[in-house]
């Protein structure tokens, strides 16, 4: 609840966040994601700041040094909250946080998903996710952990409709908060289709037009989903250079199709790169091919053969490289 008193409003959420380095950091800043609140202050080793978000949310805490950026990613309850860190080995660690259980919570949760990975217990993993996402049903952790289970299972479809009956029972409100969307969009696009006919959708190429691409007598076709400032996207970019020969021999193209709303900041990334394989960006409409293929995770690489038929998708240019 927001209190209002004299048009005054007051924060539901404090956090005290108290940074342990020797190194000249310049600033701090703090992103709330589900109502987008930002807070950019000069840095001190002891910081606070408010935020108006009643209930457990995702924050994510940046610390900068010139052009280096320290950051960690946190669910935190509302209330007033301390959090301590350290900067070593490059990275920024949360040593402890007062005041909100659900870190505590979230800390175990990876611990205990890590030895079921070690141990490489498919069944294990998989009840485990699905049993922690019913428990955790009544908050946004719960998309995290369905995230998880999609992932492994994205080209085993009828895994998935185990999320359905989870996710039906969430909350309105709930659903409207930070990683849902992504849950919910891949989830159904994924469940929903079965083939991605290219010449049915509206495309941007290099001249700014719009375009309908269409299959060039290939046995098959990745596309590839990314956007400019995507780091493993444009590192991936350099990889499949190389693998263009092996890519013919196999005969086998690469499309890439972008997610950037602005035609020269792509355009000026793929004339610096001068990249050999078909490039696209998305149109400006709401649904487009990206919208109505679920992609929220970037890069996603999708494997077609040459009717459309979906084989394979994957984060990973590799295990695409596996399945030809």
């Amino acid at each position: 609840m927001i209190f209002l008193f004299q048009n005054i409003i007051y924060a539901q959420t404090h956090l005290r966040l108290i940074l342990k380095t020797t190194l000249p950091i310049d600033s701090a800043l703090i992103v709330h994601f589900t109502d987008k609140e930002v807070v950019r202050v000069a840095f001190k080793d002891t910081l606070d700041m408010d935020f108006t978000i009643n209930g457990m949310d995702f924050y994510h805490i940046n610390y900068t040094q010139k052009e280096k950026i320290y950051n960690e990613r946190i669910y935190l309850d509302s209330g007033n909250i301390t959090i301590i860190m350290r900067i070593e080995n490059d990275k920024l660690s949360i040593d402890k946080v007062d005041g909100s259980p659900i870190f505590d919570t979230v800390r175990q949760w990876k611990k205990n998903y890590a030895v079921l990975v070690k141990n490489k217990d498919t069944v294990a993993i998989d009840s485990f996710l699905l049993k922690t996402y019913e428990e955790q049903i009544e908050n946004m952790f719960s998309f995290h952990i369905g995230l998880r289970y999609l992932d492994m299972h994205q080209n085993e479809k009828l895994k998935l409709y185990a999320l359905l009956p989870l996710m039906a029972k969430q909350a309105d409100e709930l659903r409207k908060r930070f990683g849902f969307a992504f849950l919910n969009d891949r989830l159904q696009g994924i469940i929903g289709n079965n083939n991605i006919i290219l010449s049915q959708f509206e495309l941007i190429d290099l001249k700014n037009k719009p375009v309908h691409s269409a299959v060039q007598n290939s046995d098959f076709v990745i596309i590839d989903f990314w956007f400019v400032g995507c780091l493993p996207c444009m590192e991936d970019h350099k990889k499949i250079r190389k693998l263009l020969s092996f890519l013919q021999q196999k005969n086998t193209e690469v499309i890439s199709i972008a997610n950037d709303d602005s035609y020269q900041k792509w355009k000026d990334y793929l004339d610096k790169n001068k990249y050999a394989w078909r490039q696209y960006k998305k149109p400006a409409t709401a649904e487009n091919i990206i919208t109505q293929s679920g992609i929220s995770t970037y890069p996603t690489y999708i494997l077609l053969d040459k009717t459309g038929k979906i084989l394979f998708s994957s984060y990973s240019f590799d295990e695409i490289l596996k399945q030809l």
